[in-house]
């Protein structure tokens, strides 16, 4: 287990990694449940998985790493969990293409505020491919029809929360100092599941929830595959391979769920929201590209 990812199958382990990701929105609408409560489910059961793959692995978490690292690790389990559940209400609300296409604003949100928290240039190509893509937007949230905006205000809105929230997931991973991915993963998860939990205890009737043996199955696969396996490989893979590189094969989680949804919920996005989903992937997928040759160019360079 200890050599499952090498620098030569680290891209192979990356794209399951993401294909896995990419079936979390049809999970989700087969789990009559609320988005709470899958979210609190898929955090223990996934911390719990992550603790079998780390005796499996025969190694062990690091308690200094972790400690050293504490008040980080919550703040961006907090918005992991937030996260998490302004997605899950976005999937039982409005199309899983679309809740997947707004969550996947998180890049382009990072370009705007990369200034202010990073102190890195925003150059006139994230700029443009930043633009581009809050067109995308309009046109995906239908602001040009507006009975469909009235329609689907409240899954909208939570899609482009989920969107913030994963910013938040994303800062403050960047301030995570000297912890392994597997540490790192079981805290997240952890502080996750227990901060939806809290919000629960004053929103969720648990004595009117059922859960038959269904649900029980995906609630089990969704925490093993597309969260604790999932999470492995991506952090894993990230150790052999370039950003640049991991950036552009983050692209297949949203291309699998619009997809998914297409084939197996038969959703369809409209000429607007096609345009508007090819415009939000595909700026922010080409902006990766042109700075990663440019940062190669310099490289060269110099």
């Amino acid at each position: 287990m200890r050599n499952v990812i090498t620098p030569s199958n680290a891209r192979l382990m990356t794209v399951i990694a993401m294909t896995l990701f990419g079936t979390l929105g049809l999970f989700t609408r087969f789990v009559d449940l609320p988005a709470s409560v899958i979210v609190i489910s898929r955090g223990f059961f996934g911390a719990g998985f992550l603790l079998i793959i780390v005796y499996l692995m025969r190694t062990r978490l690091s308690k200094d790493d972790i400690s050293s690292n504490l008040f980080t690790l919550i703040l961006s389990g907090t918005c992991l969990g937030i996260n998490w559940l302004f997605l899950f209400e976005a999937y039982k609300s409005i199309e899983i293409s679309i809740a997947t296409v707004l969550n996947y604003m998180t890049p382009v949100i990072i370009i705007l505020i990369s200034p202010l928290v990073f102190r890195t240039r925003l150059t006139v190509t994230k700029l443009v491919c930043a633009l581009v893509a809050i067109l995308g937007l309009v046109l995906v949230t239908g602001i040009l029809d507006g009975k469909s905006l009235e329609a689907n205000s409240y899954g909208l809105t939570c899609g482009i929360m989920a969107a913030v929230f994963y910013t938040g997931l994303v800062v403050f991973n960047k301030q995570l100092k000297s912890i392994g991915a597997l540490d790192r993963t079981f805290m997240q998860l952890l502080i996750a599941a227990t901060v939806v939990l809290i919000y629960s205890l004053f929103t969720v009737d648990y004595g009117s929830l059922t859960v038959d043996a269904t649900t029980m199955v995906l609630l089990l696969v969704m925490a093993l595959f597309p969260t604790a396996i999932a999470f492995t490989l991506y952090f894993g893979s990230l150790a052999h391979l370039e950003a640049s590189t991991s950036a552009i094969y983050s692209y297949i989680e949203p291309v699998l769920g619009i997809i998914l949804g297409v084939i197996f919920l038969g959703e369809d996005l409209g000429l607007f929201g096609w345009i508007g989903a090819g415009l939000i992937l595909g700026s922010t997928l080409v902006c990766e590209i042109l700075e990663q040759r440019k940062a190669k160019a310099a490289l060269a360079g110099s």
